[in-house]
């Protein structure tokens, strides 16, 4: 029955709410203990992702939308009232009926919570080393709070990395990272050659060494695909593009 269902709200995302065009997807599929490293976007980089790669990538989500009593009002808070625009008794119930079948759609996607500021944290990081160790690959959104209001640029927070440590010390595999790159403005996502984890170096500059490469990485792709969507829309429209220029200059 989940499974129905979510074709049904992953093929509404794609045709009415989310079209973005996914490159180098292939090679973190090919790939084995891999984690993915994207900006946010709101709720654009998650729902395109999640809709088109159910079951190739596993997310990280906030707890709250895997937990039928919290996730309404995180629903209201975070997509209903600040992207919908809805604040009106109808946005409540919207959030009402988003978050049961988001709870329901959470455990279909097999997404794994993340316990924010909490002890609990420690559930997220067993999960994700249980389904590393299965060659499961993760999908993780990090972007600090000052990022996540501009686009074009990307911070990220570093505890997910520790993972990379964890599972070199338990299994003695050494973790990938791929950043991925999300663009609303051209609906292009592009995923860039990864960085892996080296278990022999100083675990404080490693870190620092994979956190800034994945935000160079991925602040580089989203201006690349940016550029190349101007360039693209030159070739096809030549004398607007000429316009373009000339008003600038």
């Amino acid at each position: 029955m989940r499974s129905l269902i979510w074709k049904l709200v992953a093929k509404i995302i794609k045709v009415f709410y989310v079209k973005a065009h996914i490159e180098g997807v292939q090679k973190i599929l090919k790939s084995t203990n891999a984690v993915v490293v994207a900006n946010h976007l709101g709720s654009f980089g998650p729902l395109a992702l999640m809709s088109s790669l159910t079951h190739k990538l596993y997310p990280w989500v906030v707890q709250e939308v895997t937990n039928l009593k919290q996730c309404a009002a995180y629903v209201r808070r975070d997509f209903v009232e600040k992207e919908l625009k809805l604040r009106s008794f109808m946005g409540w119930e919207l959030s009402r009926l988003i978050g049961r079948i988001c709870v329901q759609l959470m455990r279909y996607l097999k997404a794994i919570p993340v316990y924010r500021e909490s002890r609990e944290i420690y559930r997220t990081f067993e999960i994700s080393l249980t389904y590393l160790k299965s060659k499961r690959a993760l999908l993780i959104f990090p972007e600090d709070d000052d990022s996540k209001k501009r686009d074009d640029l990307c911070m990220l927070n570093t505890g997910f990395i520790r993972m990379a440590r964890w599972l070199y010390e338990n299994n003695h595999r050494v973790l990938t990272f791929y950043p991925m790159a999300i663009n609303k403005k051209v609906r292009g996502i592009r995923v860039g050659e990864p960085i892996h984890f080296d278990p022999q170096a100083p675990f404080g500059a490693e870190r620092m060494r994979i956190k800034e490469y994945l935000e160079r990485s991925i602040s580089g792709m989203y201006r690349a695909l940016e550029r190349e969507n101007r360039e693209a829309a030159a070739l096809k429209h030549p004398r607007r593009a000429h316009k373009i220029r000339e008003q600038a200059a």
